[in-house]
């Protein structure tokens, strides 16, 4: 194994650390670099690069320097998509066998320590996997990988530590997830952490592997549209949520926390310049987080009205279709006009029949008496066909007056409560739960925001006097209160605690549950007031259409159920004159009579649909419902910026921790004062947490 040689380093200044690591490994490794050029403003130099079309293997990797401190690190980049050696070497990682580009990782490794003495590397990705393996076999190198591969099988020795990898897996990184689902994290050696960076969206896959955006943004995402509420970014920087500890960069993970410090002027003073900038700024923006997610929650409530109007334009109009799109059935839902209009029709062409008939068994049964006495007629109950249709007739229309009478219920009065929530009083259900929530987390932000200040002001204070005054600080700290004239003003705290929202218990799964909620409340009632009416419709409908074919049938033989006996030669000429005239009443008595059964026909077949679509219609109309109720990308924007705002507070939590630890075993009253204020601020601090983490899933 070569040694690393001993180079020249200003250990005064702070050394390269894992999130710079994770920054030239997930950003800088993919730009177009040259040698001898200069990255990350000018820390690092580039003084040797690798050509991927000048090895056999692929390799891409570039070494640089810590310009401050003389560090060497290389990088070794990720996959290149255009490089088939680079998707072969990842395909070979799934196997047992080492790959050739794995090999030439090492060797190239080699050559940068003895040139330059390399103190660490870093890969995403691919390159995470050259990176890990250059790690297992120098232990002393420091590695950090973002979202690497896995390496082959029974390269990482179960029995080792290693001591000197870390691995650190974004939140929403489509590798590292995936590798866990295949149940390959033995293939990872030395430390996992998983960091909070990323954005929930399909559209940000490759950002979430690599960490970082594209090149105008780099550290942050679009979160909906220009002009619209709510419109903002998210930061995703891989390094900006790798936590390290404020005093010696040491990750902050695994429970440990970092080495013990000695607290005094100095660590106090960069306590508080820390607490301004990776406490409060973070805070700020998390509070960003959280005001731009309740913009969009009032925006929603805002749009109530339309929201509802355009649910019950859309019941109103499935309920139509659902009757086969027939134009019988528009307006169904606010008095049925058309329908009404048709069974007006129907009602005249059923009067048109009956006078048709009457006159046409006034015809049989009272033919001209010079030859009525040759006649036989038989009764085909024209009379009573005709007055059942009449009965039917008006049992339709008081059934269609139902359905339009209980649609229209459903309408304006169950449709509105799809939305709403009577147990607790909300007319919009989900948006006024949310937005009530919001409105606890801003003031709670806020309170916290004042307490951290407050606490950095006294961190300050206490460091710029650190043994003169200790006595009189820490009665300050303690009470609240200012010290006496002439001693140094420390700003007192009422280290109070943050009063925790009572919304949201089930966290945004309230969309789901309001959803399934209404679902089941309008099947319900769609079950109770329209199917049966439908079904009887359709029964009503049935029997009448077989009448009114019955009825034409009987009119067509008419002229069959006449017999004639024995007419003399010397009246055939009037009977045939008489008989013509009977075929004339005959047609004209079907005409209203198979109009009639063609409206009806008609009426029949949207019934039908009706009757066959009601029992699927609540799940056609789900996808509204779901809309209505919070508008689907407003509500995945919500929950992205609460789900950021909460990765900050999860990367303050391992912050405060190390910040009482630090200041638990430290002697002096006004250190015990920090350190009990420092306790009060990590149990608002994680009651926060838990308070944002309910506006996600």
């Amino acid at each position: 194994m070569p040694i690393i040689e001993e180079h020249k380093v200003n250990h005064l200044l702070l050394n390269t650390n894992d999130k710079d690591l994770a920054k030239l490994a997930g950003y800088y490794a993919y730009k177009q670099n040259k040698k001898e050029s200069y990255i990350d403003n000018g820390r690092y130099k580039i003084v040797d690069l690798t050509n991927p079309n000048q090895n056999q293997t692929g390799l891409n990797a570039m070494t640089v320097k810590n310009v401050a401190t003389g560090e060497y690190t290389v990088i070794f980049q990720g996959t290149n998509p255009k490089q088939l050696s680079d998707l072969l070497t990842d395909v070979n990682l799934l196997g047992d066998v080492e790959p050739d580009q794995l090999k030439a990782a090492s060797h190239y490794f080699d050559q940068m320590n003895r040139k330059y003495g390399v103190s660490s590397v870093c890969g995403n990705s691919l390159g995470g996997a050259l990176a890990n393996v250059v790690g297992i076999s120098h232990p002393k190198v420091k590695t950090v990988t973002l979202n690497p591969a896995i390496l082959p099988g029974g390269m990482v020795d179960p029995n080792q530590e290693y001591s000197n990898i870390n691995n650190y897996f974004s939140k929403y990184d489509p590798l590292t997830l995936g590798e866990e689902s295949l149940q390959l994290s033995d293939r990872f050696p030395g430390n996992i952490y998983r960091i909070n960076s990323g954005a929930p969206y399909l559209k940000d896959f490759l950002y979430n592997h690599l960490g970082y955006g594209e090149d105008q943004t780099p550290e942050s995402v679009e979160i909906g549209n220009k002009g619209e509420p709510g419109y903002g970014r998210i930061y995703i920087a891989a390094d900006d949520h790798i936590v390290t500890s404020i005093w010696t960069g040491q990750p902050l993970y695994g429970g440990g926390g970092s080495g013990r410090i000695e607290i005094n002027k100095d660590a106090l003073e960069t306590l508080a310049d820390a607490l301004q900038s990776q406490v409060l700024d973070h805070l700020k923006r998390e509070m960003d987080y959280t005001r731009n997610a309740n913009i969009i929650v009032e925006s929603e409530k805002k749009q109530r009205a339309n929201r509802l109007a355009k649910l019950q334009k859309q019941f109103e109009d499935i309920l139509e279709n659902a009757a086969g799109n027939s134009p019988l059935y528009k307006g169904i839902t606010s008095g049925g006009y058309v329908i009404s209009g048709v069974l007006g029709q129907m009602a005249q062409k059923l009067y048109e029949a009956e006078m048709q008939c009457h006159s046409l068994q006034l015809s049989i049964f009272s033919p001209p008496q010079d030859y009525a006495e040759y006649f036989v007629v038989k009764d085909l109950g024209l009379e009573g066909m005709l007055s059942q249709s009449r009965q039917f007739l008006n049992d339709i229309k008081m059934h269609f007056e139902n359905l339009s009478r209980c649609s229209a219920k459903i309408l304006k009065q169950v449709v509105p409560q799809l939305l709403a929530s009577q147990a607790k009083g909300y007319a919009d259900a989900v948006v006024d739960e949310i937005f009530n929530h919001e409105v606890v987390v801003g003031k709670n932000n806020q309170r916290l925001y004042n307490q951290i200040d407050k606490y950095r002001k006294q961190v300050r204070a206490v460091g710029s006097h650190f043994q003169s005054t200790d006595e009189s600080l820490a009665k300050g700290i303690q009470n609240g209160g200012s010290p006496r004239a002439g001693h140094t003003s420390v700003t007192g705290s009422k280290n109070g605690q943050l009063a925790t929202s009572t919304y949201l218990v089930h966290k945004m799964s309230v969309k789901s549950i309001q959803v399934e909620h209404a679902l089941t409340e309008l099947s319900d009632t769609i079950r109770t007031l329209l199917t049966p009416i439908v079904n009887e419709l359709y029964l009503s409908l049935f029997a009448m259409e077989q009448l009114i074919e019955g009825l034409s049938s009987a009119i067509k033989i008419v002229g069959r159920s006449v017999w004639y006996v024995g007419i003399p030669t010397t009246l055939i000429s009037l009977f045939t004159n008489w008989d013509d005239q009977l075929n004339s009443k005959i047609n004209r008595a079907l005409k209203p009579v198979d109009d009639l059964a063609e409206s009806i026909h008609s009426v029949r077949t949207g019934i039908n649909h009706l009757n066959a679509n009601l029992p699927g219609l609540v799940m056609h109309y789900r996808p509204y419902i779901v809309s209505a109720v919070f508008n689907n990308q407003g509500y995945a924007n919500v929950i992205a910026y609460n789900s950021a705002a909460v990765g900050i507070l999860e990367e303050m939590e391992l912050l405060f921790q190390d910040i009482v630890r630090q200041l638990s075993a430290q002697k002096g009253q006004s250190i015990t004062a920090l350190y009990e204020h420092s306790k009060s601020i990590l149990k608002n601090v994680k009651l926060l947490h838990s308070d944002v983490a309910r506006g996600t899933l």
